[in-house]
């Protein structure tokens, strides 16, 4: 019995976050591709996972990337997640792993200190546990 996966995108202008988890919200992999290598990448997934269905966050250039998958992948289930705050909890999720330096934290303090890292990745992989956690209330 193979398990079934996830897959959640989080859509930029010319890059997009892609993360697969299981329905028990159990990061795969995760990464971050160019929006012209996106195809080429999900098909890979594709093969390697048992995708049930795709969520996408519904922010920028969603659209774009929602018609892309559609036209591609045709028997995939496809749903929107509400993408507002993903990247601050990105950013905080990125940072609990990889805590931060004292001259980071010092710099921080001062500046309005951002990430210099893309974080789609970790925001895709936010989108699928937001989706993950609305399916728990439901049940």
């Amino acid at each position: 019995m193979m398990d079934k996966y996830l897959l959640a995108l989080d859509p930029g202008s010319d890059k997009v976050g892609t993360a697969v988890l299981d329905y028990q919200a159990q990061e795969k992999e995760k990464t971050i591709v160019k929006i012209d290598e996106l195809i080429e990448h999900l098909k890979e997934i594709f093969k390697i996972y048992q995708i049930e269905e795709i969520i996408i966050g519904n922010g920028t250039g969603a659209e774009k990337i929602i018609k892309m998958v559609k036209n591609n992948f045709k028997q995939s289930k496809i749903s929107l997640v509400e993408e507002e705050f993903t990247t601050e909890e990105a950013q905080a999720r990125y940072l609990q792993e990889k805590p931060m330096s004292n001259y980071e934290k010092l710099l921080r303090k001062i500046v309005s200190w951002k990430l210099k890292k893309p974080l789609d990745d970790y925001a895709a992989l936010i989108i699928g546990e937001k989706y993950l956690e609305k399916l728990d209330k439901k049940q």
